[in-house]
């Protein structure tokens, strides 16, 4: 009896902490796709408020193509205090074109709820974005800390 009591304690336990896990990685996964959301409506809606929330501005980088006769020879990096504001204050997009815009998240990745990679595609009128974005939990707020990306059209 006592053995069959242990059991039963150890699977309630085992669901409980499975459980809180899941409900955990849930919240987490909530909490970078508002990051990532809040970078594409900042993007194409032209809010600085919007980008400033999902980067890291003190530290992050994104690498930007070198391209000589119409080939790609290089990376060199940006940073995104110098980016995000020119991209905050681009001339507004006609709703046309934002109609025509869209986010996909095609994957989250997260280790110890300290630091995530997301892959992203988002579509602005006949461009099409492919980000891979690196993300950091900072002062408990999740922030795109490096991005490469390359452009499809």
């Amino acid at each position: 009896m006592i053995i069959f009591i242990k059991r039963q304690l150890y699977i309630f336990l085992f669901f409980i902490s499975f459980s809180i896990t899941s409900q955990e990685k849930t919240t987490t996964v909530a909490n970078i796709s508002k990051t990532i959301q809040n970078y594409y409506d900042g993007y194409i809606h032209r809010d600085l408020e919007k980008l400033e929330k999902a980067f890291d501005l003190e530290h992050g980088t994104m690498k930007v193509p070198i391209v000589k006769d119409n080939k790609v020879i290089g990376f060199k990096n940006r940073y995104f205090k110098e980016v995000v504001p020119k991209w905050g204050n681009r001339k507004k997009l006609p709703k046309t074109t934002l109609e025509n815009c869209a986010l996909h998240i095609l994957n989250i990745d997260i280790v110890d709820n300290t630091i995530a990679s997301a892959k992203i595609s988002m579509k602005v009128d006949t461009i099409i974005y492919i980000d891979i974005l690196s993300l950091n939990k900072i002062k408990g707020l999740w922030k795109i800390t490096n991005k490469i990306y390359t452009v499809r059209k």
